[in-house]
């Protein structure tokens, strides 16, 4: 049994986490149909998904139109009745004409009565990633458990991100659901227990859980402080379990898999319902959101059509991210369309978005205090600026989780998240072609094997039908005349 560890490393709280913004909102339905849908064949870390649907089809909700294609690769689903309209590289373009999914009849035998292999490759054929945000495919990490023998599941409920409250809702509006698929979880990894971590400011999500697992008793709820970045797998682990994972190794292989609470409502509703995954809960927050929610969107839906179901902007946005504000993206864009793993949308104002110009290191340390990982950004920062990447690896480079912590306290503003993400990226492209390097090498000096062989082999056959022209012509002269 496991140990929840207090002494939790690292992390930041910021003062004003916006999420009260959001939090006493509950989920909405999308009100209006978006006049397209623009379903990316990459949602997962794989090759892009096949489309199987062409410009013009006519499609029903839940209907896959794209098929995986090789490893960490997912299928796709409609989320909505319509027609396609285009289908290119990126995108099938689906036009919709109804706004809510069919609601499919439950399994008419238990999902419990069955093989795991056969729950997996259903949650596979569901379409279902990892909703955190990483979108890693679900099936593959569960396929973890016919390798490892797991002996726990950490349900992450954390939702650590500031803003961010849509898992939060998720908890307290969907408890009964998310437990039916923790079930499902620990009958498909043949765990031994769950444990669902969620911090301490989302009393209500607590209550809920604790309320829909009192009866259960392989599955328990455990309160977190409220600290950044305690969501991450990593943080998570090490806070419930007390493992401190070695870099390379799977958290399988130390007897634990992490699911996030959304993730699990997506297996209950796979497996119980046959309903594959074609929607997620999108918080839209930010000052510059005129009335900030929790919106139940279909995959694909335009970023813009979102804001407008918010009643628009109520000023101009300094910033424009997808997902959270330490570890989201910029949105270039604002009709993008939402994916699997878009857990929210923020529209920042002046207020909220303070940039300020870098100055010189003060050597403070407080970035190496915030660090989860323990490292040293201010010793990192100057050897990734200087392209040193080797000796930035051996300090560890290659283990930041990007979180943004150590630039969120650092007082002179320095780039330190931005040039850790560019050092990784380089150190990623240096490997790819050291990589490739080699690989050529082999292929080389394979080839070279090969050549050698080809000539041995045809000096010994020529050498052979020698020898046998020299046998006959000596039996020929031996014969008597």
């Amino acid at each position: 049994m496991f140990k929840f560890a207090k002494n939790i490393v690292g992390g930041i709280h910021p003062i004003d986490d916006g999420k009260s913004l959001t939090s006493d909102k509950a989920i909405e339905p999308l009100a209006r149909l978006p006049p397209r849908l623009y379903i990316k064949l990459k949602q997962h870390p794989g090759a892009p998904a096949n489309a199987l649907v062409h410009a013009g089809d006519r499609v029903q909700a839940g209907q896959c139109i794209a098929q995986a294609n090789g490893n960490f690769s997912t299928p796709l689903h409609a989320p909505l009745h319509g027609r396609v309209v285009a289908v290119t590289e990126q995108y099938i373009e689906l036009k919709p004409d109804s706004v809510q999914p069919p609601i499919e009849p439950a399994q008419s035998h238990s999902p419990l009565n069955e093989d795991r292999s056969i729950l997996i490759e259903r949650i596979a054929q569901a379409g279902i990633v990892g909703m955190g945000g990483a979108m890693f495919p679900l099936a593959d990490k569960l396929a973890l458990s016919e390798q490892y023998a797991i002996d726990t599941l950490l349900i992450n409920g954390s939702e650590c991100e500031p803003y961010m409250s849509c898992d939060d809702r998720v908890m307290q509006e969907q408890s009964a659901q998310i437990v039916g698929g923790i079930r499902l979880l620990l009958h498909i990894t043949h765990a031994k227990q769950a444990i669902i971590g969620i911090e301490k400011n989302k009393p209500a999500a607590i209550t809920a859980m604790q309320s829909a697992t009192s009866e259960d008793s392989k599955i328990r709820v455990q309160p977190l402080p409220a600290l950044y970045p305690l969501g991450s797998s990593k943080q998570l682990i090490r806070a419930l379990t007390g493992i401190q994972l070695e870099q390379g190794r799977r958290s399988a292989s130390y007897g634990v898999l992490v699911h996030n609470v959304a993730s699990c409502v997506a297996v209950f509703q796979a497996l119980r319902f046959a309903r594959p995954m074609t929607h997620r809960v999108v918080t839209i927050s930010g000052r510059a959101i005129s009335e900030p929610r929790n919106i139940y969107a279909p995959i694909g839906t335009p970023i813009s059509h979102l804001i407008n179901q918010c009643q628009g902007l109520s000023e101009s946005p300094v910033q424009r991210i997808m997902g959270g504000p330490m570890m989201g993206r910029a949105i270039t864009n604002i009709h993008q369309p939402i994916v699997k793993g878009t857990c929210g949308i923020l529209m920042l104002s002046t207020s909220e978005s303070q940039v300020e110009q870098p100055s010189s290191c003060l050597r403070c340390g407080r970035c190496a205090q915030v660090c989860p990982m323990q490292l040293q950004p201010l010793h990192l920062l100057p050897l990734v600026q200087h392209e040193q990447f080797d000796q930035a690896k051996q300090l560890g480079l290659g283990q930041c989780l990007s979180c943004g912590a150590c630039a969120y306290v650092c007082p002179a503003s320095l780039p330190l998240t931005a040039s850790f993400n560019w050092g990784k990226s380089e150190l990623k492209i240096q490997r790819y072609l050291t990589n490739k390097s080699e690989l050529t090498r082999q292929r080389a000096s394979a080839h070279q094997q090969r050549i050698v062989a080809e000539t041995e082999a045809k000096k010994s056959a020529k050498a052979a039908k020698a020898s046998k022209r020299q046998n006959r012509r000596h039996m020929t002269e031996e014969q008597p005349r």
